[in-house]
């Protein structure tokens, strides 16, 4: 996600639906039961004009639970069945819950009705905007699913009922885990843009409206080397062969765009913008590759991602975007223009309501780049690539806190280093005013390891 002071949205894309129609299994396969319940697969088939859905799921239950429980807040439960024979769920608070023998996997088919959203409430398909959204945890009002973090998802999608002449962009897959915000789908007259190939085989496309071919290509100018950097310094991009962007209509001016990987969602107005396409594409190694276990970790998301389109950005040759963090960003959260807060709360998790807390500013994306800048003058640029993209691979399709890529960045940096460091942590991280010489030390270039 890319600009905070709007809702932020959902997640991946592609072009038309596809997946597996075979009833679910009846044969009990074992589960290794853990202290919460994993969802492993959610197949979805949604009908856009009738707003009914199928979900085709596979789950394995809470140890010594009995159940597996999915939000269905905004959906209207018409039938859930295995194997053709009906279970007796029942909802209860928003929430399904379908019986299971303890340690046994359970596939179960959701037959449900969905309503269309106002498009001012972003709290799921909002037809008058052609548009999907159901961040931070607003999933239950499209299908079936676990709104907590801690769970990734392997999904398939298939839509149909997609109004004449218009184009359905979505991903018919999604193979590597992902969290569930991350599902998501466009509907619209769009135009397609072949933008290249990254080094690591990935083909990126750009979708957008009439007449905004070069604001596609302004955008995309530099998105396949900067994508061929996050592979190569980062790790492997983990949701499939293909990934790009789709110009969104979100009713509004500026909202940056959303992390649908593996076509993530841009505004029809930053869609000529570099930092906001990288940005929603870096999401794919932190926001969504590597997920947060807790809201109270968003930095881990939103800070770390700055930090990274910025710098593969810098190392591709494209804008230099410190200047403008700084001055249109920081300096207003730093002065009392805008929101400011700390940006990485004492060890609770899942305790704020993350909607109407603070976090969710521009604090947390700036002062979180911050810190890593600060960080990387210190150790040097290179070495702490070197530390994220070791962060990276160690966590790819799990979740992770901050405090574990500080602990990761400490034990990677030497011992003279270590004070400056948690320098860094207490006034970027952990204090909510800025430094006093906040923008002096963000723009710092210390050319250590090279820029």
């Amino acid at each position: 996600m890319n600009r905070p002071w709007c809702l932020p949205l959902l997640a991946a894309l592609a072009s038309c639906a596809g997946g597996d129609d075979s009833a679910a299994s009846t044969e009990a396969t074992a589960c290794e039961s853990g202290p919460v319940q994993d969802v492993i697969d959610t197949r979805l088939s949604l009908d856009l004009a009738q707003l009914t859905g199928e979900a085709r799921i596979s789950a394995c239950p809470e140890r010594g639970s009995g159940q597996v429980t999915l939000d269905v807040s905004g959906l209207d439960i018409r039938a859930v069945a295995s194997g053709g024979h009906r279970i007796e769920s029942h909802v209860e608070g928003g929430q399904l819950r379908v019986p299971v023998a303890d340690d046994e996997q359970v596939d179960f088919t959701v037959d449900y009705a969905f309503a269309a959203s106002d498009k001012t409430r972003f709290d799921g398909w909002m037809p008058d905007l052609g548009v999907s959204f159901t961040w931070p945890y607003y999933c239950g009002n499209l299908f079936p699913c676990e709104p907590g973090l801690v769970d990734g998802v392997h999904f398939e999608l298939a839509l149909t009922g997609v109004p004449a002449g218009q184009t359905a962009v979505y991903p018919d897959s999604i193979p590597g885990e992902a969290p569930d915000y991350m599902l998501g789908f466009a509907v619209g007259d769009y135009e397609k843009m072949d933008v290249g190939r990254s080094d690591g085989g990935v083909k990126i496309s750009a979708w957008h409206f009439p007449g905004q071919a070069q604001a596609a290509r302004d955008g995309t100018a530099n998105m396949v080397d900067v994508f061929s950097f996050y592979e190569r310094t980062y790790g492997p991009y983990s949701f499939g062969p293909v990934a790009g962007t789709v110009q969104v209509d979100w009713g509004i001016d500026s909202w940056g765009g959303m992390e649908h990987h593996p076509y993530v969602h841009v505004g029809k107005w930053d869609f000529g913008d570099e930092e906001a396409q990288n940005h929603e594409m870096g999401h794919a190694w932190y926001g969504d590759g590597v997920r947060i276990a807790c809201w109270e970790d968003f930095v881990l998301s939103e800070g770390t991602n700055t930090y990274i389109t910025a710098r593969a950005l810098e190392q591709v040759g494209g804008p230099e975007q410190w200047d403008y963090y700084v001055d249109d960003f920081l300096t207003p959260t730093c002065t009392g223009r805008d929101v400011n807060t700390i940006v990485l709360p004492d060890q609770t998790c899942n305790e704020i309501d993350f909607v109407h807390h603070d976090l969710w500013s521009l604090a947390t994306y700036m002062k979180g780049a911050c810190f890593y800048e600060e960080v990387g003058d210190v150790i040097g640029p290179a070495a702490l690539d070197a530390i994220i993209g070791e962060f990276y691979q160690q966590n790819v399709g799990k979740a992770a806190r901050m405090q574990d890529m500080i602990d990761l960045i400490v034990a990677r940096s030497g011992e003279g280093d270590r004070a400056a460091i948690e320098s860094a942590v207490t006034d970027w991280l952990r204090t909510e005013a800025c430094p006093e010489d906040y923008a002096e030390r963000c723009r710092a270039r210390q050319e250590r390891g090279g820029r």
